[in-house]
């Protein structure tokens, strides 16, 4: 089955452009993709992004999981290739919603692809609403995150047993000092950012219980059509 990688050398050849020229148009670092490519590893999401809008093409047809499709150069795509496209990417994209809504689990690339459908707006936001947690942006004078909606279905409330936003804060305010510090940087840090994803490990005692869990986690600035800002935060047991 042709990986990440060889959709992506593919999508050069179609294009007759080198994998180097195509990084330094994507903005992509070409030595840091090259190496990924030579040795099989994961190739991070934002570089797959950045690949589909220079390439034009969908972010699915750099799937490893997908049947073998036909890629256009640039320069020969018509009004009807194009409308045929955004037809497929918005079934698709709908496809997943429902999918979503019916309960099925919800991973780090559904949320990315939202984020980057929606441009950060909490726009076509039900399929997701319950399972992240919503967060006041930091400020200067904060002890701590300032929870405005914690999701129900949402790794947090299921892991600390939360019920609710009071309970958020009265919970996770009793964790050792440095731990909450680490955590409102890293929310002031992905707010200069699209997104950030992390790897984390949380060890925390709740009473006489002892939590251990490791966990991907997304914080990505966020509006909701008021344009009001928050911080949206998905994790993931990994």
């Amino acid at each position: 089955m042709p990986t990440t990688g060889d959709r992506i050398k593919d999508a050069c050849k179609r294009n007759q452009i080198t994998l180097a020229a195509a990084c330094e148009n994507a903005g992509v670092t070409y030595k840091t993709l090259h190496a990924q490519i030579t040795n099989n590893r994961a190739i991070p999401f934002e570089t797959v992004d950045r690949l589909s809008h220079y390439f034009d093409v969908p972010i699915e047809f750099f799937s490893a999981f997908r049947a073998k499709l036909a890629v256009q150069s640039k320069g020969e795509k018509s009004v009807l290739h194009q409308r045929a496209a955004a037809a497929y990417t918005a079934a698709l994209h709908s496809e997943q919603i429902e999918m979503m809504r019916e309960g099925y689990n919800i991973g780090t690339d559904d949320v990315l692809n939202w984020l980057a459908t929606q441009g950060g707006v909490l726009n076509n936001f039900d399929a997701l609403s319950e399972r992240v947690d919503l967060f006041h942006p930091v400020e200067s004078d904060d002890n701590m995150m300032r929870p405005h909606r914690i999701g129900r279905e949402s790794l947090a409330t299921k892991f600390f047993k939360l019920e609710g936003e009071d309970h958020y804060v009265k919970t996770v305010g009793g964790f050792d000092r440095q731990i909450i510090n680490d955590v409102m940087l890293a929310h002031l840090g992905a707010s200069k950012l699209r997104y950030s994803i992390t790897d984390q490990d949380i060890d925390v005692r709740i009473g006489d219980e002892r939590l251990v869990q490791s966990y991907r986690r997304i914080i990505a600035p966020v509006k909701d059509l008021n344009g009001q800002d928050y911080m949206l935060v998905h994790a993931k047991p990994i």
